[in-house]
């Protein structure tokens, strides 16, 4: 199967290899400090409705982007479409039909080449929040942990984002943050903790002594497992034999502590492995496993069950089959109307014109629902649209449009708007997770 299961993915996969990451990074499990963090005054600031990048006329959007060139040609990384097209055409939609809250949008695109580096996806993020001074942020799939970060929580600004991050980032953020747009957007926490109850509702850990690994190349999903997996598993009344993190740079297949790892995990008797570690961390643990005839059942999670991971599994499909699969990402026959709408817009104002399916095509209709989320939340501000009453009116948004799939929600203490996954299974033949049949579930809030 091509791509159709391959909409909206990207945004998870990026965020596990750690593209575009921004010199403003964090640790999910270290104590914050400063006037964004944790400690409350961020969030007091915020609440006093800053109206920096409004006036009465005009609202100043940045939006921050990245195109894998070369890659995307060699057909390794997505094909994102053309946003110097897709985002003006979307835009000028909105401004013609009066904007956002009667404003015209002033657009700033910063669309990084991803060959270029950190130091670039660090100058887009202070082009857009110092020197052109945006009132909102949005912030595309394909965009990494730390350069969310580098806009919501270091320079304290409104981001409407597209993939779900770790809870400690929402916290940071002091509300400045919301991610929207497929069912990628939901927050790793939540992942992990459906992860575990699907895992159990399927009877797939009854009988089984359980190992977890994850890999340091992917914080956000390192602090998911050990605080949201491993707490949810312990709830339901299993025992975590071995908790593992490869300390080993992301690619890096040489590195000798994948063998450790499994050498650990194979003395310890475990026959069941929750698969944290993404991408190429986690397919060379399979390797290292295959090396040293280690073959539990694995589970896989958000990110690995992706077409695109997929491929990094290649050499090892045979060890690899039959793992269960807990996605986010739905099909092409799950598209929405809002998805069609938005690549209807841009068809007809550009030269840009997409499958349904494609990836260009998702990534198109996550891009403009962004726009969405921030249109239908200035429009449902009561009284003068500031920063702090922007966030309490998409606070209010309790049913969000997606690009496949069922709707989402947002609230006051729920800032990702992804609600559902599905049960899948690996396919060594078919090179790539095979959906169940049956309803989605939905996850917890």
């Amino acid at each position: 199967m091509p791509m159709t299961r391959r909409i909206g993915r990207f945004a998870a996969v990026v965020a596990g290899l750690g593209l575009l990451a921004a010199a403003c990074t964090s640790d999910p499990d270290e104590e914050t400090t400063g006037t964004t963090e944790a400690t409350g005054e961020g969030e007091a600031e915020q609440l006093e409705g800053s109206t920096r990048g409004l006036t009465a006329e005009s609202i100043k959007v940045g939006y921050l982007g990245n195109n894998f060139g070369a890659l995307a040609e060699a057909g390794i990384a997505p094909d994102l479409g053309d946003q110097t097209k897709t985002i003006p055409a979307i835009v000028e939609e909105i401004n013609e039909r009066g904007g956002i809250a009667g404003r015209q949008i002033d657009l700033n695109l910063q669309v990084v080449d991803f060959a270029a580096g950190p130091q670039a996806a660090q100058a887009a993020c202070l082009a857009l929040t110092q020197d052109f001074g945006a009132f909102v942020v949005l912030v595309s799939p394909a965009v990494s942990r730390d350069t969310t970060r580098c806009t919501a929580v270091t320079n304290q600004t409104l981001s409407i984002a597209s993939t779900g991050w770790d809870a400690p980032l929402y916290e940071e953020a002091g509300k400045r943050l919301f991610t929207v747009g497929s069912h990628t957007a939901m927050s790793t926490y939540r992942q992990y903790e459906a992860w575990g109850q699907l895992m159990h509702d399927d009877g797939a850990l009854e009988g089984k002594t359980i190992g977890v690994v994850t890999s340091d190349g992917s914080p956000e999903f390192v602090s998911a497992a050990e605080d949201a997996l491993l707490p949810k598993l312990e709830e339901l009344g299993y025992e975590v034999v071995v908790n593992v993190v490869i300390p080993c740079p992301e690619g890096d297949n040489d590195c000798e502590q994948h063998e450790a790892a499994v050498e650990r995990m194979k003395q310890s008797g475990v026959d069941f492995v929750f698969m944290g570690a993404n991408a190429l961390a986690g397919a060379t643990f399979v390797q290292a496993a295959k090396n040293l005839d280690f073959k539990p059942t694995w589970a896989a999670n958000g990110p690995q069950v992706t077409d695109t991971v997929s491929k990094f599994f290649s050499g090892v499909h045979d060890w690899w089959d039959g793992a269960f699969g807990v996605s986010t990402v739905f099909a092409e026959e799950d598209l929405t109307d809002t998805a069609a709408e938005c690549n209807r817009i841009v068809a007809e104002r550009s030269d840009e014109e997409y499958e349904p399916g494609s990836d260009a095509y998702g990534f198109t209709a996550v891009n403009c629902i962004l726009f969405r989320v921030l249109e239908l939340g200035a429009d449902a501000v009561e009284g003068d649209l500031n920063e702090a009453t922007l966030i309490r009116a998409i606070e209010t948004l309790e049913e969000v449009p997606m690009n496949a799939g069922p709707p989402g929600s947002l609230g006051p203490e729920k800032h990702d708007a992804g609600d559902y996954v599905f049960l899948a299974d690996f396919d060594a033949g078919a090179g790539e997770f095979v959906r169940r049949e049956g309803e989605p579930v939905k996850v917890d809030e």
